[in-house]
């Protein structure tokens, strides 16, 4: 899905595509008992039955298209059809465990698995950066869902009528304004509704689906900014504009965060970057400014290989582009969460473009989120771009009575940046009052560093601060005065009576994530125990990141 930048430095939506070699399974042997040519047939979960008559839900993929003659078999096995898809030549029954090896030997069955639980990427990014627990609430506190924070959705447009954006029939894209320059309207090309539904999506049409598909924030509100066209790409200049449309109007639909994922080639320092300049204009008029860092962080150069086959690139530093490389807004790096809750299995990317920036040498991304197989909402404008270019990554529903064509599944920082922008809508539902650097700082401090990411440069170049916990940033948050807007140097940040060792560890996919002890300055705020705003504060040790972050 990434796109050649024209020598305009035209701006590029930051996708990147997962091609994933179809496997070819391995013909059983044609000699030996038929217990082993069973086992190779079904499950390893179904190994040891133990002559258990317990019903178990299989999926049965036949030789051919299912028919009488496995209705026929599924009787006598006392099992009961649950459903049949032709498309895939799959039965769906619930059966006796000691019926299964029975069913598997059978000629016109190819292998009988269990129907195991499914979480797709979107359900599982909410999960493993412990936005389900915001969401739902956690002890002493109530749920947060971003309701009555807006977010400008700076791409290719908003299907504000995908059922994800309503709220009791009524869109929460509240505005539209189109810079493009684009004849089409709407959001032809996919990627921008994508980006809205893993910010704010509220996953109303997941039903029928693998797993409920809300994004992080999904009670706020969104304003549709159409800055590219139906492929992606458009200018500087229509950026400029539309910054400059939502600084005007950032009262108006109280609008606290932006999210820019886009990028051009740094050509300059981000002292005179038009883009970065305007950015910045946009986070001292109080708004969020969350940037995807890139799509450029490996070379095609092959290292080596994975245990799984899968091939190890040479990595790419110094590809974080423009805006993303201004100190002022949120640089968002992608993670791959391997398909578990885990965090400690998680990894950056490896297409996740990396620091140091050009010219300025500023440590960049700020920080990580999952970008790998994310799954959001789709647009239903027709014909669209990334639907015509990747149908096989069109969402397929598990039930028949469910919608179709209204997720898709998506890979990049692109998708990282709006998981960031999510997050600080639910931070400022929980205190209205944060300014731009104190959500910074709260979002850094609260990171989780990811290990195995090579030397201590290695790994600031690729993760800036770690992986995000919107867990912590959001109880951090509702901690922080409720005046912070008005803190002068000196001031506690911190509400009577809580300190650094009030953050207890969370609980995520089972492993317990404490707060960070490696982030002692960020952005105005020095994190002693009693966290206090600084005014420009310097310190001689440590390592700086971007120009106001250090870590011991």
């Amino acid at each position: 899905m990434l796109r050649k930048i024209s020598a305009y430095l035209s701006l590029i939506s930051l996708v990147a595509v997962t091609l994933v070699p179809a496997m070819t399974a391995s013909a059983a042997p044609r000699n030996g008992n038929q217990q082993r040519h069973v086992e190779k047939k079904a499950a390893p979960e179904f190994s040891k039955t133990n002559g258990s008559t317990a019903t178990v839900r299989v999926l049965i993929q036949t030789k051919g298209t299912p028919n009488a003659n496995h209705d026929g078999a599924l009787t006598r096995a006392h099992g009961n059809k649950r459903a049949s898809y032709d498309e895939l030549n799959t039965i769906v029954a619930d059966v006796p465990l000691n019926e299964v090896a029975g069913l598997a030997a059978r000629s016109d069955v190819l292998y009988v698995a269990p129907d195991r639980p499914v979480k797709a990427q979107m359900n599982l990014t909410n999960d493993t950066t412990g936005v389900t627990q915001v969401q739902s609430g956690q002890p002493g506190a109530s749920g947060v869902d971003g309701k009555g924070v807006t977010i400008a959705i700076f791409d290719s447009g908003i299907s504000a009528n995908h059922p994800d954006f309503l709220t009791k029939n009524k869109s929460r894209v509240i505005a539209s304004v189109d810079f493009s320059g684009s004849k089409r309207r709407g959001d032809a090309d996919g990627h921008g509704t994508g980006v809205a539904g893993v910010a704010a999506g509220s996953g109303a049409t997941s039903g029928g689906y693998a797993a409920n598909y809300a994004g992080v924030a999904p009670g706020a509100n969104l304003v549709d900014v159409r800055v590219l066209d139906e492929n992606g790409i458009g200018r500087t200049s229509n950026v400029l504009a539309a910054i400059n449309w939502m600084i005007q109007n950032r009262a108006r639909y109280n609008i606290r965060v932006a999210n820019l994922s886009l990028s051009m080639p740094v050509r300059e320092s981000f002292h005179t970057d038009p883009l970065c300049k305007a950015v910045e204009l946009a986070v001292r008029s109080g708004i969020v400014v969350v940037c995807s860092s890139g799509n450029l962080g490996r070379t095609d150069v092959i290292t080596g290989y994975n245990a799984d086959g899968s091939a190890i690139y040479q990595m790419a530093y110094g590809t974080v582009g423009s805006p993303g490389n201004s100190p002022y807004v949120i640089t968002v790096g992608a993670t791959d969460s391997h398909e578990t809750v885990r965090r400690s299995d998680d990894t950056v990317a490896s297409f996740s473009s990396k620091g140091p920036t050009h010219f300025d040498h500023l440590v960049k991304p700020d920080i990580v989120a999952p970008g790998r197989r994310i799954v959001a909402a789709m647009s239903q404008e027709v014909n669209t771009t990334l639907a015509n270019e990747y149908p096989a990554r069109i969402v397929q529903p598990v039930s028949s009575s469910a919608a179709r064509n209204v997720y898709f599944n998506y890979s990049g920082t692109s998708f990282s940046a709006p998981v960031i922008a999510g997050t600080v809508a639910l931070m400022l539902d929980a205190n209205k009052s944060l300014t731009p650097s104190l959500v910074k700082a709260i979002l850094v401090k609260t990171a989780q560093a990811l290990p195995n990411s090579g030397s201590k440069a290695q790994s600031l170049f690729s993760q800036g601060a770690g992986l995000v916990n919107a867990g912590a940033a959001v109880n951090f948050a509702r901690a922080v005065v409720p005046n912070a807007d008005h803190l002068v140097a000196g001031n506690n940040v911190l509400r009577a009576n809580n300190t650094l060792k009030s953050f207890g560890a969370m609980n995520i996919g089972g492993e317990n994530v404490k707060l960070s002890s490696r982030v002692i300055y960020a952005d105005g705020v020095l994190f002693k125990n009693q966290p206090v705003l600084t005014d420009g504060i310097m310190l001689s040790d440590g390592i700086m990141l971007s120009d106001g972050i250090m870590l011991s």
